[in-house]
């Protein structure tokens, strides 16, 4: 609390220093007055950002594309509270975190805590929200809980993006890059109209391919390429002069290499001497970009999304409605080599591992002013089928591997076949493991909300809102056609209860148990509340600050792998097993918002203290996909971010958030490795994030030419990347450098860039876990090198 503390003060002596900066600010461009305004919105209504009470950052496109910003990814160099890792591929691992706090996106069944909308419609994963999405307008990330307008799964906050809509003006934005990697990526938008004041249209697409930059050890094989393409078609329909209609279609594909490709990163001496004495050198330990895989298990995925969107506005003249309504389709076929060793352990061939999602959402709302009162009142439905399948398979060196790991303790030269009674070879046939774990679960979502302001003076603003949810989940499990012939023997010979042999835990290792074959179902119900309660206050026509009490809810779920059932020693398998409770946000923040007269100069700051109850935790055993829920979680600190103009051309900008994420108490139930990281800090969640921008544009050569030059960096302090917290899965801090020139005509007709990327190429550790069967053997997602291109642009108006 005392770091809390002094941050405040150190934000209200900024604040109150800034009137003098100001003084220095002039207007950048001819015919700008210098006030910089960003429109959002964060409440659901247009408003600007420096009067709206939510702690929220947004982006414009320039300031995107000045950043070489093309995903949403890569947002993180500007948002200093947001932190985003790709776990087990760029299509469906990747974790969002606000604050610190963010949801693992390991387990299908588990929704994000960071919820994103594009346009108005919500993906319920980030798997299917970050990903090349074009012709974007405005970028905006708020943080803490949004659950009254925003609705579940914003417990954390939530990233909104907006995307250019038609007009009635013809435009076109084109451009071509080429970059190490043998990298190349065409982005392409325009439209204009179809009938002048009624139908306007605009086609957005994005092709991207490049090489990986991961590359296995032996084979030379490079993984983590990018091969990429979406498309995004819309259409502007104004029949009458108070009623709109924006439809909306896109399509995206990805054929790339990579789920699973992680570095060896810490080696346990003991799994290395088997691996050698098998005759297979280990490089575990490597700090170069290289991995080890098995030389002929393919690691490759395809994903395939779509998407239809229409949004209707109507002006009802003392009200307005808004009806959103969406239906997302998104697919994920991998084969994945999950041993990450050379030696052939455990693998999935293609089309064995799968996840689907398919989601119809409608919203419908009013809104209007009546006398003091700005009111809103909506309702909101959803219905999504996700769907997880995991085929596990036995490769041809598991049984010679445990053999090895198992000779010293029992005095056999062969101890699998000595205690199932198979021939050498027979209790792990190449090929056998898991026939089929498929996983459905429905959910269907409906809520009702209200959000109102009430201008009580000039200055004085209450803002209140609730939302009610009711949310029903049923998960539908088909496992069948599980192969383990070493565990059906220590069956029928009554050995399999971990113990009774030395080798019966991992011979009937719950994942290759045939026990679990079957189908279940279970259902559940959750109906909870939601709310917001905010005093905004103008102190002046530059300064303005807010105080916030608000509750977010993030729905439970089911856990969708066969490991969340209880182990058949204790009881028979059980879909109510596989359940986990609701996660809950309480929030209190206060923040202050300063804007120079001519908006030349912006400082925002904010304090917050959010508790979160029933946290869900979801963590990788090495073998194991596990969900559970954790009683407490804080993150507490403060945000302060500028924006300068200091004189004509110039723009300054730059962030630092310290977000203190900690483990509460966890009582005895839970594995030991889970109730020991209580009192500790979050994996990936650095104490301290800054950023901090440095641009010129201006135009030269007699106003006939236009140049840039920005530069762009991001810092955070030192964390531990595996989710358990194993001591030896710290990443140190480190800096990462972006820069950008570019040359072009004054009315940007043309424009020539040179950029680069991590311009110092600094080697990290994005996250970690632990390596299969493998003791105390880390592995390790590298983060993305240095690369640098050229990029050539076009506008034409």
């Amino acid at each position: 609390m005392k770091r809390i503390f002094f941050g405040g003060l150190s934000l209200a002596a900024t604040i109150g220093a800034v009137p003098a900066l100001a003084q220095i600010a002039a207007p950048t461009q001819d015919g700008d007055d210098g006030r910089g305004d960003i429109i959002v919105t964060a409440t659901k209504r247009s408003e600007n950002l420096q009067d709206v009470p939510v702690a929220v950052s947004a982006f414009s496109s320039e300031q995107l594309q000045k950043s070489g910003i093309n995903d949403t990814r890569e947002l993180m160099g500007l948002a200093p509270s947001l932190n985003l890792t790709s776990t087990t591929s760029d299509s469906a691992g990747v974790v969002i975190r606000l604050r610190g706090v963010g949801s693992e996106a390991i387990n299908p069944g588990l929704e994000s805590s960071v919820a994103t909308f594009v346009d108005g419609v919500y993906r319920s994963r980030s798997n299917l929200s970050l990903t090349d999405i074009p012709g974007i307008e405005r970028i905006e990330v708020l943080r803490g809980p949004q659950g009254t307008l925003f609705g579940k799964n914003t417990s954390a906050g939530l990233i909104n993006v907006v995307t250019f809509a038609p007009k009635f003006e013809p435009s076109l934005d084109a451009a071509l890059s080429y970059g190490n990697y043998d990298m190349v990526r065409v982005n392409a938008g325009g439209g204009g109209a179809l009938v002048d004041g009624i139908a306007a249209i605009r086609l957005d697409g994005a092709y991207q391919r490049r090489d990986g930059f991961l590359r296995d050890f032996d084979s030379g094989q490079r993984y983590r390429n990018r091969n990429r393409f979406t498309v995004r078609g819309q259409l502007l329909l104004a029949p009458a002069d108070n009623v709109d209609v924006r439809l909306i279609a896109d399509y995206g594909r990805r054929r790339e290499t990579g789920p699973d490709t992680y570095s060896p990163t810490v080696n346990d001496p003991l799994y290395v001497a088997i691996f050698q004495a098998m005759g297979f050198p280990s490089h575990i330990g490597r700090k170069d970009l290289t991995i080890t895989t098995s030389e002929d298990r393919a690691s490759f995925e395809k994903t395939e999304q779509w998407g239809l969107s229409g949004e209707v506005n109507w002006d009802l003249g003392g009200a307005r409605l808004t009806a959103i309504t969406g239906y997302r389709h998104w697919h994920n076929d991998q084969a994945r080599e999950v041993d990450y060793a050379e030696a052939d352990l455990v693998y999935i061939p293609f089309k064995a591992a799968q996840q689907a999602f398919e989601t119809f959402t409608q919203e419908l709302r009013f809104d209007g002013s009546a006398g003091a009162l700005d009111w809103m009142v909506g309702g909101f439905y959803s219905h999504e089928k996700a769907f997880g399948r995991y085929g596990y398979r036995i490769g041809r060196d598991l049984e010679p591997f445990l053999d090895r790991l198992f000779a010293p303790a029992t005095g056999q030269a062969n101890p699998i076949s000595f205690y199932t009674g198979l021939p050498v070879g027979a209790s792990y046939p190449e090929g056998s493991g898991v026939g089929r774990d498929d996983f459905d679960q429905t959910s269907r979502s409906i809520s009702v909300f209200t959000h109102n302001v009430w201008h009580v003076t000039d200055r004085l603003d209450l803002i209140g809102g609730i939302r009610f949810t009711r949310e029903a989940k049923r998960v539908d499990v088909d496992i069948v056609g599980t192969d383990n012939p070493g565990c059906q023997a220590l069956i029928a010979a009554g050995l399999s209860a971990p113990g009774a042999t030395p080798i019966s835990g991992i011979q009937c290792l719950q994942l290759f148990d045939a026990r679990y074959d079957g189908s279940f179902t279970s259902r559940k119900v959750e109906k909870e509340w939601s709310g917001i309660a905010t005093i905004s206050y103008d102190f002046s026509d530059t300064l303005h600050g807010y105080a916030t009490y608000s509750r977010g809810y993030k729905a439970g779920g089911f856990v969708l792998d066969r490991a969340g059932f209880r182990p058949i020693t204790l009881k028979a398998p059980d879909a109510d097993d596989l359940a986990f409770d609701p996660e809950f946000a309480t929030n209190y923040e206060g923040g202050l918002k300063y804007r120079s007269p001519g908006g030349a100069l912006t400082v925002n700051g904010a304090l917050f203290y959010t508790r979160f109850t029933d946290y869900q935790l979801s963590y990788n055993t090495g073998a194991a996909l596990i969900t559970t829920n954790i009683p407490r979680v804080t993150t507490k600190g403060f945000e302060l971010e500028l924006a300068a103009r200091p004189a004509r051309g110039w723009q300054l900008g730059g962030g630092v958030t310290y977000a203190r994420a900690r483990y509460g108490a966890i009582p005895a139930g839970p594995p030991a490795n889970v109730v020991a990281i209580a009192g500790k800090q979050l994996a990936n969640a650095p104490d301290w994030v800054v950023t901090g921008s440095v641009g010129w544009d201006d135009r030269i050569s007699s106003d006939r030419l236009r140049a840039f030059v920005q530069l762009d960096g991001r810092y955070q302090s030192a964390v531990l990347t595996e989710r358990l917290l194993r001591p030896t899965s710290g990443q140190k801090g480190y800096a990462l450098l972006n820069a950008r020139l570019g040359l072009g005509d004054a009315d940007e007709r043309w424009t020539a860039e040179l950029w680069a990327r991590n311009l110092t190429n600094q080697r990290y550790i994005a996250s970690s876990i632990p390596a299969t069967f493998q003791g105390g053997t880390l592995v390790g997602a590298q983060g993305e090198p240095r690369t640098y291109g050229l990029t050539l642009r076009t506008k034409l108006r």
